[in-house]
C-alpha cells in the first residue's frame, strides 16, 4: 500500500544582520503584510542580554519564580504569557520553534544568526548598512533571498540576491517570502492533520495514512466507555506519562 508523505514543517524565514541595520522593522513589515493576506504568522525574537527576563523584578509572577517555580503562567483579559527558567543555550532550531501552534502558517525569526547561518533550510533576508555587510554576508549565509539596507540602486544591480527598500518596496518583499513559504503553506492546509502526537513536547511527523488508521482505533476505543456518544469531530486529548521505576 502506498503511503502519503509526512506533512511538511512550518516554513520559517529569517531576518539578520548587525545591529541598529532595521532587523525589527523588516520583520514589522513582513509580520503586517502577510497577516493582511491572511496567514497566521508567528515571531521568535533572539535577545542578546545575557541576564535578560520578560518578567519584571517585584511582580507577582517573578516572585512566583524567586520561590522556585520553573514555569509560571500569567493571564490577563487579552494575554496569556507562559515563563520558562531554562538554559537555552544549547537549543536547537527545533526546540526554539516548538512552541509555536501547531496551525501556524509561517514563522519569522529575527536574530539567530549563529545558529542558522548555513540552514539551508531557512531562507534569509539580510539587513545590512553598508556594502561590506554585504560581502560579509555572502560568504558567511546561506541562503539569502533579500538584501534590505541603504544600498544605492545601481550597486544593487551587481547582487545577485534581490534588493528591497522596505520603506518603499513592502511588497516586493512580500512577493520574494510568499514565492518560498506560500507553497508549503498551501500543502500543509490541504493535507491538515486530523491526528497529532507529541513525545515530550516535540511533535512526531506522522502519514495520512497513519493518521486515519490511529485515528479511528482512538475513536473506535473512547466510544465504547460509559457515558461517551462520540461523533467523531471532537477533540480527544490523551496524556500517557512512564511509570517511575523503582529498585
Amino acid at each position: 500500500m502506498k503511503t502519503m508523505p509526512a506533512q511538511l514543517p512550518i516554513p520559517i524565514i529569517a531576518v539578520v544582520g548587525s545591529r541598529k541595520s532595521g532587523k525589527t522593522t523588516t520583520v514589522e513589515t513582513i509580520v503586517r503584510a502577510l497577516t493582511r493576506k491572511g496567514y497566521k504568522v508567528a515571531t521568535v525574537k533572539h535577545i542578546h542580554e545575557p541576564n535578560f527576563t520578560i518578567d519584571a523584578k517585584g511582580k507577582d509572577t517573578w516572585r512566583h519564580a524567586e520561590a522556585g517555580a520553573q514555569i509560571t503562567v500569567g493571564v490577563s483579559a487579552n494575554e496569556l504569557a507562559t515563563i520558562k527558567k531554562t538554559d537555552t543555550t544549547k537549543y536547537t532550531l527545533s526546540d526554539i520553534t516548538r512552541n509555536c501552534e501547531d496551525n501556524t502558517d509561517i514563522i519569522i525569526l529575527e536574530g539567530f544568526r549563529n545558529l542558522i547561518a548555513q540552514d539551508m533550510t531557512v531562507p534569509k533576508v539580510v539587513t545590512v548598512k553598508n556594502k561590506e555587510e554585504i560581502k560579509e554576508a555572502m560568504r558567511t549565509i546561506k541562503p539569502v533571498i533579500a538584501f534590505i539596507g541603504p544600498i544605492k540602486k545601481a550597486q544593487s544591480a551587481t547582487l545577485n540576491v534581490p534588493y528591497v527598500d522596505v520603506q518603499t518596496e513592502p511588497r516586493k518583499l512580500t512577493e520574494i517570502i510568499e514565492k518560498r513559504a506560500a507553497p508549503i503553506i498551501q500543502k500543509r492546509r490541504e493535507s491538515k492533520e486530523t491526528l497529532s502526537i507529541k513525545i515530550n513536547g516535540k511533535i512526531v511527523p506522522l502519514n495520512p495514512y497513519v493518521q486515519n488508521v490511529t485515528r479511528s482505533v482512538l475513536f473506535a476505543i473512547v466510544s465504547t466507555l460509559k457515558g461517551v456518544s462520540i461523533k467523531k469531530d471532537e477533540n480527544v486529548q490523551i496524556s500517557l506519562t512512564s511509570p517511575l521505576k523503582t529498585d
